[in-house]
């Protein structure tokens, strides 16, 4: 196996990013996950270290200041998240590749940093009406009215974005669209 691979899911809060990867992951057990740094509440059903790692505002900050993060971003107000250098070091040290589940602009640092070696998937829904009966059906049971508002906002903004990345899966057939992320995962990890 080639070490030191990268493939970035990014796409909208919404959007199937996070199904997509654990499908993925399933699929090839060579891929790893990235845990990423958030400042956010630990919701119910999530693990320290194994869905994020939770970190106080001033702690996410003074990591900033020490230069740990391989990018970082205020994804929503007051909302921190970022990719620590050491998590990508400790993956490729056990010879794996790296599964991202990452916002828009996060996706596309890591894109600009690791052209050569990187993936990126941006996974698109083309309706509005869509994400937003999935952000309110879906783990997200604590977001208020504004909350989905604010996601709604930015997913039109990041769908901009989309452009910028080597494939774009539009995710109206869930069924498909994992098939579709197989293929091209699976091709890029077993090109030459």
């Amino acid at each position: 196996m080639k070490k030191g691979k990268m493939i970035i899911l990014s796409g909208p809060s919404g959007s199937g990013k996070t199904t997509i990867s654990h499908c993925l992951l399933s699929k090839f057990p060579e891929l790893k996950f990235s845990v990423s740094c958030t400042t956010r509440s630990i919701r119910n059903h999530e693990i320290h270290g194994k869905d994020y790692y939770f970190l106080s505002t001033n702690s996410f900050i003074s990591k900033i200041e020490k230069y740990q993060f391989v990018e970082w971003e205020e994804v929503y107000p007051k909302l921190f998240y970022g990719t620590l250098k050491n998590e990508i070091s400790k993956i490729w040290k056990s010879n794996q590749h790296i599964l991202f589940d990452i916002d828009v602009k996060g996706g596309l640092n890591l894109k600009k940093k690791y052209p050569n070696n990187s993936l990126s998937i941006f996974i698109m829904v083309n309706s509005i009406k869509i994400l937003k009966e999935r952000l309110i059906t879906r783990c997200h049971k604590n977001l208020d009215k504004n909350d989905i508002n604010i996601r709604i906002n930015k997913a039109k903004k990041e769908n901009n974005y989309a452009k910028l990345f080597d494939f774009v899966l539009s995710n109206i057939d869930l069924y498909k669209t994992k098939k579709q992320a197989i293929q091209i995962v699976s091709n890029f990890i077993n090109e030459k």
